[in-house]
């Protein structure tokens, strides 16, 4: 293509203008200069068993979202779980899937890495639970228990999962249109010490995944700022995500390396309310494909129902900071600060309401 003079200018401004704005992030350090230092102690909130409200909690979930790490393999993996509530028996450190409620129960082997979330029709939250695969038999896979709290509810507000659905609607047909239309989706990665690491992900459609030239793209909004996802990708850049239509069991698997840019042209494509991401990872695809998933049709999530048992978020916070084995003059201020009556709720309810974006 030739260029007038002017014309030529005008380019290779827009060149050097884009050029200018693409800041890749290749450490720790400036993935924290973006998003801020992770909050100490981070860990409060985590405990490495199945308390009382865990349990329940699990009692009540027709649906896990799961993040796999082979053990011998580079590559981690999104399976599917669904049953009616109740079908993973619970042990204090340790839980049992019917292999038959899992997608692609075939990946899964001892050894393996863990990561899941599991979700309740209209609840905000998920509880995330990981560990490792202890045993696979012929009708259960078991997970040996290493970290258990409750995720925050920002990635379920964003994209409105449970508010707007359409039952059954049409098949997509293509990638790009089911980019299009996702509001949610799972990020699955892992360090290489297996532990694998489950981002729940949600905005508005046309806002959450991005297909540009053989690329795709998904921006960070702001969370607890853990991140782990993208600390692992940062050593371990093999990522898989699994994209969600709400009413749908058609999900759309994209699998690939990442790389993640604090500036880049694409931020404008994913300012939502007039706010831009601060981290964005650009995905190099090996494979992407559209699928159905039975488990989701087992799990029944539309429309949803809302559960048998009473949930409350704050007080599940409130009783795992207090299980909590993470000491220090951090945690032992933190414990003081929750005890104050209505100090941990109006914290969440003005983040929930302020920092969404």
């Amino acid at each position: 293509m030739r260029f007038s003079t002017k014309e030529s200018d005008v380019h290779q401004a827009k060149v050097e203008h884009n050029y200018r704005m693409i800041k890749q992030i290749n450490s720790i350090a400036a993935l924290e200069a973006r998003i801020g230092m992770t909050p100490g102690p981070r860990d409060l909130k985590v405990i490495d068993f199945l308390d009382a409200h865990a349990i329940g909690w699990i009692s009540q979930s027709p649906c896990m979202f799961i993040s796999l790490a082979p053990k011998d393999s580079q590559r981690v993996r999104v399976l599917i779980s669904g049953g009616p509530a109740g079908y993973v028996e619970t042990e204090p450190t340790k839980f049992h899937i019917p292999l038959d409620a899992v997608d692609h129960p075939e990946w899964i082997a001892v050894g393996d890495g863990w990561g899941s979330l599991f979700v309740i029709p209209s609840q905000r939250e998920s509880l995330r639970v990981n560990g490792t695969v202890s045993s696979v038999s012929s009708k259960f896979v078991t997970i040996e228990i290493s970290e258990c709290y409750l995720h925050c509810a920002k990635a379920f507000m964003r994209s409105r999962l449970w508010e707007e659905y359409t039952n059954q609607p049409s098949p997509i047909a293509s990638e790009a249109e089911f980019c299009a239309q996702a509001r949610f989706m799972l990020v699955a990665t892992s360090d290489y010490r297996l532990n694998a690491d489950l981002s729940p992900k949600g905005d508005p459609a046309g806002k959450l995944l991005c297909l540009e030239n053989g690329f795709a793209w998904y921006p960070d909004r702001p969370g607890n700022r853990r991140v782990d996802g993208f600390r692992n990708i940062l050593s371990k850049p093999e990522l898989e995500l699994v994209g969600l239509i709400a009413g749908s069991s058609q999900i759309l698997r994209i699998t690939g390396t990442a790389v993640l840019f604090s500036d880049h042209p694409m931020k404008d494509f994913f300012e939502v309310e007039k706010k831009a991401p601060h981290v964005m990872a650009k995905i190099q695809i090996e494979s992407m494909a559209l699928e159905d998933s039975p488990t989701l049709k087992k799990a029944n999530l539309w429309p949803p129902q809302s559960p048998a048992l009473n949930f409350k978020a704050t007080e599940i916070w409130k009783d795992h900071m207090t299980l909590s084995k993470v000491k220090g003059i951090d945690a032992t201020l933190a414990k003081a600060a929750i005890s104050l009556p209505g100090v941990i709720e109006k914290g969440i309810d003005w983040d929930y309401k302020n920092n969404l974006y």
